[in-house]
């Protein structure tokens, strides 16, 4: 699977859970505990803003918009559109500056989908929602988280220990282990 086909796989399972929100949902925590659902859905927006922009060149802006001000199906789409933008042949081969150094726009790419991906999974588990990820996009976050996070020495900021899964485990609890939680 290449960045763009895990994109588009991840746009869908996160336009999906999206679209299954409630008011109620709103200041449900998440597993990723830093965050509620809303917030979680505003860093996963903030997130591919940050990217998109990135692999544009742009620097970040000094003050960072409310991306859920038209609500939270309203910014992911949003979100989305900046992604697909920069989803390109010669964005995705060219090098470009990051916050985390100097990458492939396809390197880029994985994270933020991973990213995404990853939190779909918390949003799910947040609202008792079926996740519906496919193996293999699973299988991409934990191959990218892998790639890039050590298991070992973890402090509990953007990862906490590895949970503990079965060798037979599916991809997806593969990945929520791998990347802290508990499937």
């Amino acid at each position: 699977m290449d960045a763009t086909a895990a994109l588009h796989q991840t746009n869908e399972v996160v336009t999906r859970l999206i679209g299954g929100l409630t008011p109620e949902h709103r200041e449900m925590r998440t597993p990723c505990d830093q965050w509620n659902v809303h917030e979680l859905i505003d860093h996963m927006c903030s997130g591919a803003h940050g990217i998109a922009g990135g692999l544009q060149g742009q620097a970040p802006p000094e003050e960072q918009p409310d991306f859920l001000a038209n609500g939270p199906a309203a910014g992911w789409v949003a979100a989305e559109a900046a992604l697909e933008q920069v989803a390109t042949p010669e964005i995705l081969t060219a090098m470009h500056d990051m916050p985390f150094g100097n990458v492939p726009g396809e390197a880029a790419m994985a994270v933020i989908v991973s990213d995404a991906a990853t939190h779909a999974w918390d949003l799910a588990k947040a609202t008792d929602q079926e996740l519906g990820m496919s193996e293999e996009l699973a299988e991409y976050a934990l191959a990218t988280w892998q790639g890039l996070v050590p298991a070992e020495g973890r402090d509990g900021g953007g990862f906490k220990a590895v949970v503990p899964v079965a060798d037979d485990a599916s991809a997806v609890d593969r990945m929520a282990g791998y990347t802290g939680r508990q499937p």
